[in-house]
């Protein structure tokens, strides 16, 4: 009888483990679908945010408003003192096909306030600029440029600008790939963007700058009078920023970065 008795306490215990056991398997498979779900959503809305700082626009869209810039006869700012007309005389100002942006001019006038400004277009007797479609907005915007406080969202942290500044210049002297044709001078050059450091690569796109991208090609031909020689100079936007990163929603940290993204070529013409 009392062998009965302990073989009934030990099953009655068995019974106990088995629930217990049971129980515990239902919690981690009930966690485990909570991670997999939250993560799928994660996902979701990670793409979403990707989307909407890259949005994709329209080439015929894009032709449109480049036009408008000459249509309201915005002035072009080729450094921070120094800005000229898009229209006057020997002046021209198209939008190219593909959408570029392109000026030409002869006028006397603006030559010589330039080389008042800047000793490297000093005798100089046209020039030519040409800015890639899809940075003309930019490039030509006369307002502030602002910093939005949008953020790139990545797993378990996220990056941001907290300030910054904005300069649209020139960049140093280049060689330029081009070959001349029965005085046409045909340039195809390739153009790349430098960033400072891998953080400043992970928060471009909220300036719009695909880092996936690091180049892009500016295709141009154009004619040459007799004895003229070309100097070729890279437009460039040149962000300047402070950029945060937060890890786990508490841990954060920031530093001074920099972006300098070519939106076109610039062409100094002296005889």
């Amino acid at each position: 009888m009392g062998y009965n008795e302990k073989t009934v306490v030990i099953y009655k215990k068995e019974g106990v483990c088995d629930l217990k056991n049971s129980r515990v398997s239902r919690f981690i498979v009930a966690l485990v679908a909570c991670i997999v779900v939250g993560g799928a959503g994660f996902l979701i809305f990670w793409n979403v945010n990707a989307e909407e700082v890259m949005p994709e626009v329209d080439q015929a869209k894009l032709l449109e408003s480049n036009k408008t810039w000459i249509k309201t006869n915005t002035s072009l700012t080729l450094e921070p003192n120094l800005v000229i007309p898009i229209k006057g005389d020997n002046t021209v100002t198209t939008i190219a096909p593909n959408g570029d942006l392109i000026l030409d001019t002869t006028n006397k006038a603006i030559l010589a306030r330039m080389a008042s400004v800047n000793v490297k277009y000093k005798d100089m007797n046209r020039f030519r600029v040409r800015v890639f479609a899809n940075k003309v907005s930019t490039v030509m915007n006369p307002a502030a440029f602002q910093y939005t406080h949008d953020n790139i969202d990545g797993f378990l942290t996220s990056y941001s600008i907290t300030k910054g500044t904005l300069d649209k210049s020139a960049g140093p002297a280049m060689k330029l790939q081009a070959r001349v044709e029965e005085q046409t001078l045909k340039v195809n050059e390739k153009l790349e963007t430098v960033y400072s450091s891998s953080l400043a690569e992970k928060v471009a796109p909220i300036l719009d700058i695909d880092p996936e991208i690091s180049s892009q090609y500016l295709e141009d031909s154009f004619n040459l009078a007799s004895g003229e020689v070309v100097t070729a100079y890279p437009r460039e936007l040149h962000y300047q920023f402070s950029a945060e990163k937060t890890s786990l929603a508490f841990f954060k940290s920031d530093s001074d970065e920099e972006i300098v993204q070519p939106v076109g070529l610039e062409y100094v013409i002296k005889k």
